[in-house]
């Protein structure tokens, strides 16, 4: 596995904390008498206000107490369920989907052709379409019903606004092993938004196999990005989608963001050639990404150690779903 994480400053690396040793919530405890600037409690928390105040929730109340600052939001939100499991609520997943395809784009010089696989609620192809070098996107998922969803639900339209309306993109109601094998083109990013490893034919579609079949479509100078499970609660899952790249052959760097509904999240880019030494900035509108993208390749020592426990996904010896089901108890 590459764990040279080229984007991280040294500053950022030598001043890592004993947060190293904290649970996945980053309790933060502090006295309130002793700064009151200090943070307390819950990140997660910090970051769903923040995300909340950025869009138009109605302020019942905002002031300051002798002892905490106070403030009471009312919120409505859209949710998408598949199978009973929560797919995304609209009051964070911008921060998925701006990590999802801002951090590849930026690292990729030509965006003309790119292709998604899964994603049929079309919120990563929102993100994608703000990019005006983008000539052509093909978007591919195996649910015909999600995509009628995306395109007819006024709620869900307005949300991903109106991305697959774009001229620019083709929609495809097919699974995605067959529409490969068919098609002939090559691609400059491939945003893999599969679901969860949850039984053997989701396992599958991070097999070695299906690696090597998506990066015959890769082009000399593209980049994958491959969301992969939580590196916190799913830990052993997400080190070996990644390690399945690495022994695709591709160069691979891993990296994560916290979405309060769902906790610690991590992606892996994989290319055939290495990465650039530094991170561009993000040059299109986006609200939830920090000023400085390396500090999403940075990872805790301990979620780091289940490296070794990671093993190759493979057809003849399916193993991720297995994993899975003993992670996510």
């Amino acid at each position: 596995m590459n764990d040279s994480k080229l984007w991280q400053s040294q500053h950022f690396i030598n001043h890592q904390t004993s947060n190293d040793k904290k649970n996945q919530k980053l309790k933060q405890k502090s006295n309130p008498k002793d700064n009151k600037k200090h943070f307390r409690g819950d990140l997660w928390d910090r970051i769903s206000l923040r995300e909340m105040l950025a869009v138009k929730n109605k302020k019942l109340y905002q002031g300051q107490s002798k002892y905490q600052n106070i403030q009471v939001l009312e919120a409505s939100d859209i949710r998408m369920f598949l199978d009973e499991q929560l797919q995304f609520s609209s009051l964070d997943e911008r921060i998925y989907h701006e990590a999802f395809v801002h951090v590849p784009m930026a690292l990729t010089k030509s965006h003309d052709n790119i292709l998604i696989l899964g994603g049929g609620d079309g919120l990563a192809l929102r993100e994608v379409l703000k990019y005006s070098d983008v000539k052509h996107v093909d978007l591919v998922d195996i649910d015909s019903e999600i995509l009628k969803i995306a395109s007819q639900v006024p709620e869900i339209v307005a949300l991903n606004e109106r991305s697959l309306f774009d001229k620019r993109v083709n929609v495809y109601a097919k699974d995605a092993r067959k529409f490969l094998k068919k098609n002939k083109k090559t691609y400059d990013l491939m945003i893999i938004d599969f679901p969860d490893p949850a039984d053997d034919f989701l396992a599958s579609l991070y097999s070695l196999e299906m690696f090597q079949m998506v990066r015959n479509h890769l082009s000399k100078n593209g980049m994958i990005v491959c969301q992969s499970n939580s590196p916190f609660d799913t830990p052993v899952v997400y080190w070996s989608i990644g390690l399945t790249l690495e022994k695709t052959g591709f160069y691979t760097e891993s990296y994560h963001t916290v979405i309060p509904s769902f906790g610690d999240w991590g992606f892996h880019l994989a290319s055939n050639k290495p990465f650039p030494s530094k991170l561009k900035t993000v040059p299109v509108p986006c609200r939830t990404l920090p000023k400085n993208l390396a500090s999403l390749f940075h990872f805790q020592s301990n979620t780091l150690s289940h490296q070794r426990s990671a093993i190759v996904n493979a057809l003849d010896n399916l193993q991720l779903h297995e994993i899975y089901k003993r992670e996510i108890v």
